[in-house]
């Protein structure tokens, strides 16, 4: 018993103002103040390195957007959104109640940031979360067709708001509820791989060294806050951040300026990636996937040549093939049979000139041969032809490199008074008249806003041409796609390349009772002193087609900085095409030297062009051009993509509701060594004592409450003072 005395009176803190020193003691007494003391030191701290690395992953993003329009406001809605969590975390709020309300709050950042004109007052409205939701369903559907990089305004911005929103809710439940941190940084390091693997090149090494300096400086300020053993730190007799964060702070700049300097300098630094996920090479495998593609064309592939052409009248556009359905989601084409071309110069209607061409394949691949339009005959049997889309197809083979077709198209140029004097009533099927449910009112609107002048087809034809060509801008860098949800957002930006130009116009067409298509090929090429005209990937094009009755499918170009040389004498615009690598507006296009002279008849049937020989004929055959979707789900049922996205978000909120409960389940489960143990049996005992009527005074220290113990209840002093006197040499210790 002496000696039991002598050790309690030794080991008991003297009787200072602030016994601090002892986190056993329950009830938030004098015990708690250390480890207290060191979290709530650390919290700011941490809280701010946890918004910087959000900001770090935002800088990021410049690797899949063309500027930094899109920083600041992105920057307002992330930070934005760590205030909030800061808040309802000083507030003491309880995870079930604070979700819903970052939820709501990031809503509201999301609709003052991208929204500002639909709010009712400071509130989103109706037409806000319709807009909203017809962004973020715009995105999941082309997605696995985007190409970095993708527009800084419109969906995608507001998709990467939305996702880096998400990502700082989960990273702060991780970080100062579920006591996490390596797991704190997962959120946004997932979305900085994102970009690594489909982002340009662009200041790649600069926000790579960002990115992870700001990362392992996180997670040691997080390590330091949730740490709970007592320690040295730098010579100092304990731990506190302020000695710790220097250190930190220079370790981790170093390490990132070293990773800066050195990284790009190690041997295969600036070879091709392993996994090639912007295909940029090109090669003769490139399949054409009409109009879906057509982006990824003009960017990933703008400097890959495709074919050469030797013209017998100069350059035209080089087209593929017309797509009739639209789904509400894509241009598709349809499904059809082939047959052999033969001679078909008697079924065009109009006179026109006769070109022959020799195209040559070098890096185009897939089953569709381009021509001028209209091909009448070919000297090939491979080759067989749609009369519907007026395609020309290799039904059961591909195009190969080195592979020569000789082609001879009729080109017709019919003037503005023939087309102002035609009808549209007799297109060759209800298809070009037909449009989705779903079409946007603001499509319809304005198509008869604009052409309400118009007295003839021909007349609101053109007066949709010249529309988007004065009133729109050219932008390879705006989202893909001709869905009703991207044709509204198309309208209200008023940017975009020619998939939307071609898709709206026909789209817009069809509302005013003009039948139309969408045609895709390409634009003339580079003359080359070869006297070829070499068609590169930038080259590839939409433009759309109208139909008039006695005269055929007639193009125009609603595309800025775009115009076709055999459409120039009645859409008044002049041949125009992109000579710059995809991202310039147009150049005129030139006309060389005839490679060799045309009369109009079939060349010579002595021609070394391979496959050479008279027009193919036979019978019809069954093999049909199978439809092409693009852009996302075009059937009635949710797209993959969206289940899998829904299914990660439930998870994560299981998780994030559940994390805290585990962490403390584990913790208190998995806890090691005589100091914890001591620990965790006297806080169990103050539970128990509590229940029996002696709560532990505020202040006490273990010693002290030993003696108040036995004096309230009658318990035992000496199993409660032997208790007392462990726990205050594990604390001490």
């Amino acid at each position: 018993m002496s000696t039991t005395t002598a050790s309690a009176t030794t080991l008991a803190p003297a009787p200072a103002p602030a016994p601090a020193p002892a986190p056993a003691a329950a009830g938030g007494g004098a015990g708690s103040t250390g480890l207290a003391g060191r979290a709530h030191e650390a919290q700011l701290p941490a809280t701010l390195c946890l918004a910087a690395l959000t900001v770090a992953t935002v800088i990021s993003l410049c690797r899949v957007f063309p500027d930094w329009e899109y920083l600041r406001t992105m920057v307002i809605v992330t930070v934005g959104t760590h205030i909030v969590a800061v808040l309802l975390r000083i507030a003491r709020t309880p995870l079930l109640v604070a979700l819903p309300v970052l939820f709501l709050a990031v809503t509201e950042l999301l609709a003052l940031g991208y929204y500002r004109d639909t709010l009712a007052g400071p509130f989103p409205g109706s037409r806000t979360i319709e807009l909203m939701r017809l962004d973020l369903r715009l995105v999941v559907e082309q997605f696995p067709t985007a190409v970095a990089p993708v527009p800084s305004v419109g969906s995608y911005a507001v998709a990467a708001a939305a996702a880096l929103a998400l990502c700082v809710i989960m990273a702060d439940t991780f970080a100062f509820r579920a006591m996490g941190r390596v797991e704190a940084v997962v959120p946004t390091a997932v979305v900085f791989i994102f970009t690594a693997a489909l982002g340009t090149d662009r200041h790649r090494v600069v926000v790579a060294a960002l990115w992870m300096g700001m990362a392992f400086l996180t997670v040691a300020v997080l390590r330091f806050r949730h740490t709970s053993e007592a320690a040295t730190w730098m010579g100092s007799r304990t731990l506190r951040l302020a000695g710790a964060l220097p250190a930190m702070i220079v370790t981790v700049a170093l390490t990132a300026v070293a990773a800066a300097a050195i990284a790009p300098r190690l041997p295969g630094a600036g070879e091709r990636a392993l996994v090639d996920t912007r295909n940029r090479d090109g090669g003769v495998t490139e399949v054409l996937s009409p109009l879906v593609d057509i982006r990824s064309q003009l960017v990933n592939r703008g400097n890959v040549e495709l074919f050469t052409v030797s013209s017998s009248d100069g350059p035209h556009n080089w087209r593929v093939m017309g797509l009739p359905n639209f789904d509400g989601n894509a241009w598709n084409p349809a499904d059809e049979p082939m047959s052999s071309l033969g001679d078909r110069e008697a079924e065009v209607p109009l006179p026109g000139t006769l070109v022959t061409q020799v195209i040559s394949i070098t890096g185009l691949g897939g089953n569709l041969v381009p021509a001028a339009y209209q091909p009448v005959s070919l000297f090939s049997d491979r080759i067989l032809w749609a009369a519907g889309t007026q395609t020309l197809v290799l039904p059961d083979d591909t195009l190969q490199g080195g592979e020569q077709i000789v082609i001879v198209s009729k080109v017709v140029r019919p003037s503005a008074e023939l087309l102002r004097s035609a009808t549209v009533d007799n297109a060759p099927g209800a298809v070009y008249y037909q449009l989705p449910p779903g079409l946007p009112d603001s499509a319809r609107n304005a198509a008869l806003q604009v052409t309400a002048g118009a007295l003839t087809p021909f007349d609101k034809a053109l007066a949709l041409q010249n529309w988007f060509q004065t009133e729109f801008i050219y932008d390879i860098d705006f989202q893909a796609g001709n869905s009703n949800d991207a044709i509204d957002a198309f309208l209200r930006v008023r940017r975009g390349f020619c998939q939307q130009f071609s898709g709206t116009f026909a789209a817009m067409a069809r509302s005013i009772g003009l039948p139309a298509r969408v045609a895709t090929g390409f634009t003339p090429g580079d003359l080359g002193t070869d006297g070829l005209y070499h068609v590169f990937g930038r080259h590839y094009h939409a433009w759309p087609e109208v139909w008039f009755d006695g005269i055929g499918w007639v193009g125009f170009e609603p595309t800025p900085g775009r115009g076709n040389i055999d459409s120039e004498q009645y859409t008044g615009v002049p041949p125009l095409q992109d000579d710059s690598g995809g991202t310039g507006g147009g150049t005129p296009v030139t006309a060389p030297v005839p490679t060799f002279d045309q009369t109009g008849n079939d060349p010579d049937s002595s021609s070394t062009v391979p496959g050479a020989g008279g027009p193919a004929t036979g019978t019809a055959t069954t093999t049909t051009i199978a439809s092409v979707g693009g852009g996302g789900s075009s059937g009635s049922g949710v797209p993959p993509l969206a289940v899998m996205v829904l299914a990660a978000l439930a998870a994560v909120i299981a998780w994030m509701v559940f994390a805290p409960r585990v962490v403390r389940s584990l913790a208190t489960r998995h806890r090691h060594g005589a100091r914890d143990r001591v620990i965790g049996a006297w806080q169990r005992s103050l539970g128990l004592l509590s229940l029996a009527g002696a709560p532990p005074p505020a202040g006490h220290t273990p010693l002290e409450y030993a003696d108040v113990a036995e004096r309230t209840i009658g318990v035992d002093q000496r199993a409660v003072r032997e208790l007392a006197v462990h726990v205050t040499r594990a604390v001490y210790s």
